[in-house]
């Protein structure tokens, strides 16, 4: 099988340009488009954003930064990654907006307004704050930049985001966890989380920030669009229902200094509308069974519990401007410090709660592995999971977390944990921790110590009878 090329191609007449189209590519073309991809890859951080812009974020983040400041910081970040779309706006083309925006906010507005510089953060800003406000854009134009910048928020948030836990700042990390289903649902935190049900405006709140069910129901009660909206929405609006959490430690009954610890949570999606479901009483066969499916999962590598049958669905939020799936992080923190104890853990794909179909299996399982303390003692942690799509269903749980001196374990718990943490002499561990003067174990493939000792006796005193003789 042969190649056809052109005729032109392998004329003689034509070599210098065949030549030169060969030296211009792979000399000047190819080196172009490398270098354009190498230096445009050291220009972002691993989080997805320009290094300009991480910087904006590292110097305006502060431990008690609000959603306004939050969202002007944004504005600048996106004055950075969004150029074109801003650049071809004027401040004519939102002075209308930008005057319903600082009406709604209130004094802080002029303050925000000055601290932003460039027309293009200003403009940034007065299109995040109104989509938050619900504010209607009469223009096209305005609406399609309003919807790009949004997009670009989560990547965005997630660098912000990964500031905040630089410092682990706990009430800043949930701050900008709460920003993210603030703008899924176009809600200014701090608002009454029932704005994100279909039909209920702020005019019908009458300025109530309170949340509740009983609130909703006193909503609905006299209007049927309203109550037939609620229902319809019902199905894809959901609270995350923890079903067990604990601190495990794989085959080990107490948590020691240093122990790599796997903090275990069942979690399920229930209906906003319900309580949790009942738990029925299980046989010792089905306890059994579960616990054993707990063992392999806890020694599995997977963070997430396998559920072949699990089929995702959509949340509900109408005002984001694509399909959206729920997910949640988990916020180990603690309350006295007020500061991150484990970095968050953020999951997705939990199932809703189905008695009927999974009678004794209705959750799913997720595992996050963290280092326990060096020092001895008993850990009062507050373990918060958040949505990134539902506003105001955070859910709380206490846990203790107790670490204990080694040697509370018993001779043959040591021997084996001794027998496991040391390493071998032929490996590299083993010459690094012989270096230090630690304990090394003998390798298998050499003989010990007493075994060459000997050895060498008995052929010292196989010579002298030989000499004897």
């Amino acid at each position: 099988m042969g190649l056809a090329l052109p005729p032109w191609v392998v004329d003689a007449h034509n070599n210098i340009w065949v030549l030169g189209a060969y030296g211009i590519l792979i000399g000047g073309l190819l080196p172009y488009l490398v270098g354009k991809w190498w230096f445009g890859s050291r220009s972002r951080t691993k989080d997805g954003v320009h290094s300009k812009t991480a910087g904006i974020f590292f110097k305006d983040i502060t431990e008690d930064a609000t959603p306004a400041t939050l969202v002007s910081s944004l504005s600048k970040g996106l004055e950075v990654e969004k150029p074109h779309l801003l650049k071809r706006l004027k401040l004519d083309d939102i002075r209308s907006l930008q005057e319903q925006v600082s009406q709604k906010l209130g004094a802080t507005a002029s303050a925000i307004y000055a601290n932003l510089k460039s027309k293009e953060s200003k403009i940034a800003f007065t299109l995040l704050y109104a989509h938050l406000l619900r504010v209607d854009i009469p223009s096209a134009p305005l609406r399609s930049v309003q919807k790009d910048l949004l997009l670009q928020m989560p990547v965005l948030l997630g660098s912000v985001l990964a500031m905040a836990l630089g410092h682990s700042w706990l009430p800043t990390t949930i701050e900008i966890m709460h920003l993210h289903a603030g703008f899924t649902q176009a809600i200014v935190p701090g608002k009454s989380n029932i704005l994100q049900f279909p039909l209920i405006t702020e005019d019908a709140l009458e300025g109530d920030t309170s949340s509740g069910l009983e609130k909703l129901l006193l909503l609905v009660k006299d209007d049927p669009n309203r109550a037939r909206g609620l229902l319809a929405a019902t199905s894809h609006i959901s609270r995350l229902d923890v079903y067990d959490a604990s601190f495990r430690v794989v085959g080990e009954r107490i948590i020691t200094p240093g122990a790599f610890v796997q903090l275990t949570f069942k979690v399920r999606q229930v209906q906003l509308l319900s309580g949790s479901p009942a738990r029925k009483e299980q046989t010792p066969e089905e306890v059994s069974a579960e616990a054993a499916a707990d063992a392999a999962f806890l020694e599995s590598k997977a963070e997430v519990e396998d559920i072949p049958s699990y089929q995702p669905q959509w949340a509900h939020a109408p005002y984001w401007p694509a399909n959206r799936k729920a997910s949640w992080w988990c916020v180990v923190g603690d309350l006295k410090t007020q500061k991150i104890f484990v970095p968050p853990f953020k999951f997705t794909d939990v199932p809703w709660s189905n008695p009927e179909a999974h009678p004794n299996r209705d959750y799913r399982t997720y595992k996050l592995q963290f280092q326990a303390p060096q020092q001895v003692g008993t850990y009062t942690l507050h373990i918060t999971f958040v949505s990134d799509t539902f506003v105001g269903e955070d859910q709380s749980v206490y846990m203790t977390l107790q670490v204990d001196d080694i040697s509370s374990l018993g001779a043959d718990e040591q021997m084996i944990e001794d027998d496991i943490s040391e390493p071998e002499e032929d490996t590299l561990a083993g010459q690094m921790a012989a270096m230090r003067g630690g304990k090394v174990k003998k390798s298998p493939y050499h003989g010990s110590d007493d075994e060459e000792s000997t050895t060498d006796g008995d052929n010292d005193s196989d010579s002298d009878s030989s000499d004897s003789d």
